[in-house]
Parts: C-alpha cells; sequence; structure tokens
C-alpha cells in the first residue's frame, strides 16, 4: 500500500547512523561502555537512582516482575486495556493476572476504584500502565498499594519524559513506583530498534535486576575484558536480557532528541482535538488532560458508529491505521477471565497517524476524510 499518511515513522538522521559505524569501528559490540553511558543518561534525564538496559520492553517488565518476588499462587492487577506484554510478564512468573476496567472514555488509564475492588489476600502487585503517554492516577494509585502492602510496576513503555506531580513535586513516570518499565521498540517515541530500560529507586531491587538481567553472573564480560574480575559465580536464577552496543548507541542519540520529538507530538495530537472535536461520531480521549508534561505516543479514538466502513474509507483514501488495543481478555489465552468493560464504544478504538515526521497539513488531511465520513 502506497500510503498517503503512515501510522508511525522512527525519526533518524546521520547521528544515529555515525554512532552505529562508531561501534562497529570499536570492535566491541556486547555490553559495554555504550550501554553504561546510555543508562547513566537516561537516570540523569528520569531523576531515578538505578537504570539497566535491557533487550526489550517485556523482558523489563519481566525482570520487574521477578524482583518483586512475584510467584505462583500470586496475583498482579493489569489493565484490559493494555498491550498483551503487560500481562504475559506476570503470567512467565505463575501469577495470576485479574485485568482492572479503564476510568472512563475521557481517560482510558487504569482505574484505581476498580483496582481496589480487585485487592485480595493474594493480590501481590498493580501494573499500571500509562497508556498513550498519558499518566496514570499514581497519586492515587500508590495510596491504594501502601495501604494494602502491594507493590507496583510502572509499564511506562509510552511515556519516556512525561511528568506527573507527586506529593507536590514533578516526577518522571516510572520513578513513581516500585520499578518503572521502558520500551524502545520502533514505533515508541524514541527507539533503538529493539531494546527497553528497567528503572528504580530501591537499592535492594536493583542489585537483583543487574543479576537476573545476565545469568545471575557476578561479573560481566567488560568488567572481565577490562582486568577488574578474573572470574565469576552464579548466585541465582538469571536470563540474557542484555542489550548490545549498537541499540545503546542509538539510544543516547535518541535521547538527546526526545523533548523535541515529544514537543512536536504535543503540537499535533492539539491539531487533532481542534479538528475533530465537532465530530458527533468521534469520541477523544484524554481531550481535556493538560498536554504540559505528556508524551503522546498514539492517536487514539473512538467511533461510536460506523466502525468497519471508517477504517476502510481512511484505507482507500491512504491513511494507516491501526487500534491500540483489543482487551486482553478477549483474547484465546485469557479466556475465563471473567472480564467485562463498563467503559462505551471501548471495542471501537482506532488509532490513527502520529509521528514527529507528520505535518498539520497531514493531520487536516486525515481529519478532513474523518469528517466527511
Amino acid at each position: 500500500m502506497n500510503w498517503k499518511v503512515t501510522i508511525c515513522e522512527p525519526c533518524l538522521d546521520n547521528k544515529e547512523l555515525e554512532a552505529v559505524i562508531n561501534v562497529v569501528k570499536s570492535g566491541w559490540f556486547t555490553m559495554g561502555e555504550r550501554t553504561q553511558a546510555f543508562e547513566a543518561d537516561f537516570a540523569a534525564q528520569l531523576g531515578v537512582k538505578h537504570c539497566f538496559a535491557v533487550t526489550n520492553g517485556t523482558a523489563a517488565l519481566h525482570l520487574a516482575n521477578m524482583a518483586l518476588g512475584i510467584q505462583s499462587g500470586d496475583e498482579v492487577i493489569c489493565p484490559a486495556l493494555t498491550f498483551v506484554a503487560s500481562a504475559n510478564a506476570s503470567r512467565y512468573t505463575g501469577a495470576k493476572v485479574v485485568f482492572a476496567d479503564s476510568i472512563s472514555s475521557e481517560d482510558l488509564c487504569i482505574d484505581p476504584q476498580a483496582i481496589e475492588k480487585l485487592i485480595n489476600s493474594r493480590t501481590k502487585a498493580i501494573t499500571a500502565v500509562h497508556y498513550g503517554g498519558f499518566g496514570c492516577n499514581m497519586e492515587e494509585i500508590m495510596a491504594i498499594a501502601t495501604k494494602h502492602g502491594l507493590s507496583v510496576i510502572e509499564d511506562s513503555a509510552h511515556a519516556v519524559l512525561a511528568k506527573q506531580p507527586h506529593h507536590g513535586e514533578l516526577h518522571s513516570l516510572g520513578s513513581i513506583g516500585d520499578v518503572g518499565c521502558f520500551s524502545f521498540f520502533s514505533n515508541k517515541n524514541m527507539m533503538t530498534g529493539e531494546g527497553g530500560m528497567v528503572v528504580t529507586n530501591r537499592d535492594d531491587l536493583a542489585e537483583k535486576i543487574k543479576l537476573m538481567r545476565s545469568h545471575g553472573m557476578t561479573s560481566l564480560t567488560l568488567e572481565r575484558h577490562k582486568g577488574h574480575s578474573s572470574g565469576y559465580d552464579v548466585i541465582g536464577l538469571g536470563y540474557n536480557y542484555r542489550i548490545d552496543e549498537l541499540h545503546s548507541a542509538i539510544g543516547i542519540e535518541q535521547l538527546k532528541k526526545l523533548p523535541a520529538l515529544n514537543a512536536t507530538r504535543r503540537k499535533l495530537i492539539k491539531h487533532y482535538y481542534t479538528l475533530l472535536q465537532d465530530n458527533p461520531n468521534v469520541v477523544l480521549p484524554f481531550q481535556t488532560r493538560n498536554l504540559e508534561h505528556t508524551t503522546p505516543h498514539i492517536m487514539s479514538i473512538m467511533l461510536k458508529d460506523n466502525y468497519l466502513n471508517t477504517k476502510n474509507i481512511l484505507r482507500e483514501n491512504g491513511i494507516q491505521t491501526s487500534k491500540h488495543y483489543d482487551l486482553i481478555p478477549t483474547f484465546s489465552a485469557f479466556s475465563g477471565s471473567n472480564f467485562t468493560s463498563s467503559i462505551p464504544w471501548i471495542d471501537n478504538l482506532l488509532t490513527l497517524p502520529l509521528h514527529p515526521l507528520m505535518s498539520e497539513t497531514d493531520v487536516e488531511y486525515v481529519c478532513q476524510v474523518l469528517n466527511s465520513i
């Protein structure tokens, strides 16, 4: 298909190309000094103590669940509206995932009141997903977690550099809960192709994550290469979730550009809101949010009617769309969850194009076609 407006595009230039070439010239490809630099830069941007770059966002979520000691017999509360990895990562541990609804058609993030109703003696943790780059109500979620002695995992795959007031101060999303998880998949606001990051302010969790990321080994290849260690012990179960230098090099350059890329996304989504607000068939989630500290990742709308026909007409006009997401409990692998959403039109989610290479004219074209249907 020759799209006139694509759903997403990576924003790369010669900076990333040069960074990759320099890795190739260096001859060191495994997790090394560039990864350390990437982690340090990310920690500084988020204002968090510990950052661990990993192979992808799913690995980040798995490590978060494992570090928190989640296991068979436990339950983890997760939003029904998220990518399946948010739930799968808890299931890897043997835990049961229990699904909570969104707040409303205007706010698609997980509902704190729904969370509290699902808590029982088996509940171990809450996974809060910052859907589309819009933060969950972390003040209320953390209060619930403290009240019931639960851990909180922040799935911040859509929310790199998003911020939110917490206890009167502005905090980066991903740094408020016990562990924050990020994805740098190629459609994300910053990308490395594949890649992710686990962050925490807790020293005890950092030690566990560091070990589990690389086979439970007490020293890394780079340390032995530099002579800082002559051997290693394996002191626990671990995984090969290490990122490589190529992806870290791209991440360093992408992180530098991210504030400007996020600002462009905020400008484009505001334009969408203005042009679609009078369409009686379109519901605009998050339209009333203050966008200043958000990181719009997707332009999700809900259609009250005419869903399939609308998608087809947009496609015929060269406009690529997607859906974020089908509710996880609707998948065969999660049958038997007994979840029913109370959100009107939640099954009619439609993702419109949104990326920094778009122009306002592109947004106007999409809205012109959509408003004409």
